[in-house]
């Protein structure tokens, strides 16, 4: 059965992602507190993406018996995109930032091996050459954990809740790991609990519709509290540390799983309506993923030009750039859909 109500969280969750890659453009300054409140609302976007993702995949390739098309399809929807769009980024990078990554490339060895092909695996491994690139090659460690989830699926209730609450007891004593930390297996046990949760909701989804009726504001609460509470104790978004390290319990978790959970009671309300730019929007957000990283990078790069050291009103800026990575992404994806065709969904993800 389609769910328009997760047509629209697609649509919140890729607003979220890209909004939290504007706060630094904008000036957005974790020293004020509605600045620091702007970037705890935006921070862990991704977090929504998953649960969405593994509500997903029970709802539309369990139920319906296409588990073992699954990686395939993912693969012709993330892996292709990413590998077409990291061309220039990639070499970009190793024309203007040779020494990169010099504390996993022992900076006295060259050659084509050392200065190109070394560091493009390491990039594609990582995703570091552009914005939010990092998730393609995390997203498909955990779509090839797919036989894993569905042996989740197969198991009693009480199963399910316990891996849940030990894999989530865990996620938040690990947190995400550092940038340029190649940390893939790090991130996968931190969002793991994201998608499990996603599969169990959708697992239960009647059930959660019925015993929330009317009462979203059970979950809506606690997500209120956390981002007060944080914010007033002066935390900013995502937590990250090293792996084998303690620095306190993640927040950001929790509070993003109980607005993923909340929007999905709300939202289920709306199933017999439709927006066409919200459609617009859900339909074209790996496009939107793909492509607003270039867009911001051309963003920043006008700043310097104009020579912008602080925009005087960051949080307008922030909502202005924000719109604009959208729509010009949306635009380009609808570009190429128009010059490629059926095979745009190779290049942009559309």
């Amino acid at each position: 059965m389609y769910l328009n109500s997760f047509t629209i969280l697609r649509a919140i969750a890729i607003v979220l992602i890209v909004a939290s890659h504007c706060d630094i453009f904008s000036d957005i300054h974790p020293t004020y507190f509605i600045h620091r409140l702007i970037i705890n609302i935006t921070a862990g976007g991704t977090i929504v993406f998953v649960f969405i993702s593994g509500f997903l995949y029970h709802h539309i390739f369990y139920l319906k018996s296409k588990t073992n098309i699954f990686f395939k399809k993912r693969v012709k929807r993330l892996v292709i995109p990413y590998l077409v769009l990291s061309i220039i980024p990639i070499f970009y990078k190793i024309h203007y930032q040779p020494n990169f990554w010099v504390k996993f490339i022992p900076s006295e060895k060259s050659g084509v091996f050392y200065d190109y092909i070394y560091p493009i695996i390491l990039f594609l491994f990582s995703g570091e050459h552009l914005v939010a690139y990092w998730y393609i090659p995390f997203a498909m460690l955990l779509f090839l954990c797919y036989p894993l989830h569905t042996s989740f699926i197969k198991t009693n209730n009480k199963i399910q809740i316990a891996i849940i609450i030990l894999s989530l007891g865990i996620a938040l004593i690990i947190q995400r790991p550092l940038p340029l930390s190649l940390q893939l297996i790090q991130s996968l046990i931190y969002f793991t609990p994201a998608y499990l949760i996603g599969i169990y909701c959708s697992k239960n989804k009647d059930k959660l519709f019925h015993f929330f009726k009317n009462k979203e504001y059970l979950l809506l609460i606690p997500f209120l509290i956390i981002l007060f509470v944080q914010t007033y104790l002066g935390v900013e978004g995502n937590s990250e540390k090293s792996l084998f390290s303690y620095s306190g319990l993640d927040s950001i978790f929790p509070q993003k799983i109980f607005l993923s959970i909340f929007l999905m009671i709300y939202l289920h309300r709306f199933e017999n309506q439709s927006n066409n730019f919200i459609s617009l929007l859900a339909n074209t957000s790996f496009a939107i993923y793909f492509l607003h990283g270039y867009i911001l990078r051309l963003l920043y790069i006008i700043k310097e030009q104009l020579k912008i050291e602080q925009f005087s009103y960051p949080i307008i800026t922030f909502l202005l750039s924000t719109s604009t990575l959208i729509i010009i992404s949306i635009l380009l994806a609808l570009l190429a859909k128009r010059i490629f065709k059926g095979n745009s969904a190779y290049i942009t993800g559309y």
